[in-house]
């Protein structure tokens, strides 16, 4: 009889073998950002991988990743391509219609990664032709036509011009208020307030609310854990921010859930689910990686009991 993994662990180990030993069925929402192509040092093996070769490489923890999703779950790839020779990679969306045509997952929908503290590179002097990037792709995809969604969580709260319209001071039926867009509003009315507006940003509140873009700098940089990565001489190069996993977390599970992370780095995904109410799996092949999610968790754990 197969040895399933144990819940709230981290596990050392080429993803695609330790997936085989996760429960079939078992996940409730898959949340990875994959080593980005060929340009990171991850300290293992084979991790810099050539952009053509991203798809195939991608394919066998693809099928693992379906296998262990319930039917009601979701897999969220936080995901970047890159410019090779003046010509940006199209492996990205390779991937996602592999994933969408060969796989069968069904793409609820593509979020962008807006991040406001994108540094200055090489293409900021504009002599290459292009503006720098400052964006990423976050990819929600199902494993059937019904998935867990939580707006109320994610909502932000409404700007103090709302209060007009949910308090009634606003007059004029549809007819007198239809905008170019051809969308119209009764205002004879008073809005329905539902604790807050659809998120249009995770961290910062701005006059439009563009729904799918996610608008999350990336400054940690002095955190506790941070510093003491750098006492113990271990960095991992490529950190997404705790707000970008709450966001997902938060949207696609409920508390008592499992979160799976895959390619679990430094443990984001999993600290972020354990402080969210839910249980998690993260899976990295470096040790160095392993030890230092583990020490974050206890870390937070610490933190959250005033030990520090």
């Amino acid at each position: 009889m197969r040895n399933y993994l144990h819940i709230d662990n981290f596990y050392c180990g080429r993803c695609e073998e330790v997936l085989k030993n996760v429960r079939p069925k078992s996940v409730d929402l898959v949340l990875t950002s994959p080593p980005y192509s060929d340009k990171r040092d991850y300290g293992i093996e084979n991790a810099q991988i050539p952009p053509q070769d991203f798809v195939n490489w991608f394919k066998p923890m693809a099928r693992q990743i379906k296998r262990v999703l319930k039917d009601t779950g979701s897999f969220v790839l936080n995901i970047n391509d890159k410019v090779v020779n003046g010509e940006q990679q199209l492996y990205v969306f390779k991937l996602v219609i592999y994933l969408c045509e060969q796989l069968n997952f069904k793409l609820v929908r593509d979020y962008i990664w807006y991040n406001p503290a994108t540094p200055p590179n090489i293409y900021s002097t504009g002599k290459y032709g292009r503006t720098k990037k400052s964006h990423e792709y976050c990819f929600w995809f199902s494993v059937s036509d019904t998935w867990t969604f939580n707006l109320d969580p994610i909502r932000k709260p409404y700007s103090p011009d709302m209060s007009k319209f949910l308090e009634g001071r606003c007059h004029g039926g549809r007819d007198e208020n239809t905008r170019p867009s051809t969308h119209n509003f009764n205002l004879d009315v008073a809005w329905a307030d539902h604790g807050g507006s659809d998120p249009g940003s995770v961290i910062e509140s701005c006059d439009s609310d563009p729904g799918s873009v996610l608008k999350i700098a990336n400054t940690s940089s002095n955190d506790i854990f941070t510093r003491t990565c750098k006492e113990r001489g271990i960095r991992h190069p490529a950190r997404f921010p705790n707000q970008l996993a709450e966001f997902f977390i938060q949207a696609g599970t409920n508390e008592g859930d499992l979160v799976l992370d895959p390619f679990s780095g430094s443990g984001t995904t999993c600290v972020v689910a354990r402080n969210l109410g839910r249980h998690w799996i993260g899976i990295d092949a470096n040790a160095d990686y392993c030890e230092i999610s583990a020490m974050r968790m206890e870390l937070e754990r610490r933190v959250e009991n005033n030990e520090v």
